[in-house]
């Protein structure tokens, strides 16, 4: 897994590359003008400092990824947690369920449940 994080701007135009990999930069800096407003510099920016950081892989002005959805939404999740929740994948759940103002379906709770008993330490 990368030590290096990405912005929302990056997972932005990251997820336009997971979702038409491989894509030429022209492609790609049209569909960004069309979905975000931005400028070919901008996407070429981006483009370069993600490629330096090892998620894409710029080879004859064709983007394809290095670095997969799942990996990136792990580390910005373990980030999240960590930086906001001490840590705690419990304070985590407690948050995100509204200190119980939420409540989950019955299916939800059960793909929940056997998640944690797959990722229990033995």
């Amino acid at each position: 897994m990368r030590d290096n994080s990405i912005g929302d701007s990056e997972y932005k135009l990251m997820e336009i590359i997971w979702d038409r990999s491989p894509i030429s930069s022209g492609e790609l800096s049209d569909i960004c003008e069309v979905l975000h407003g931005w400028k070919k510099t901008t996407v070429y920016t981006m483009i370069k400092r993600l490629s330096d950081k090892g998620f894409i892989e710029n080879n004859k002005a064709t983007i394809t990824y290095k670095v997969g959805r799942e990996e990136v939404q792990q580390q910005q999740s373990e980030e999240m947690v960590t930086k906001n929740f001490q840590g705690s994948l419990p304070n985590f759940v407690n948050s995100f369920l509204g200190n119980g103002n939420k409540s989950l379906s019955k299916s939800d709770a059960e793909k929940l449940m056997d998640m944690i008993a797959k990722h229990t330490e033995k």
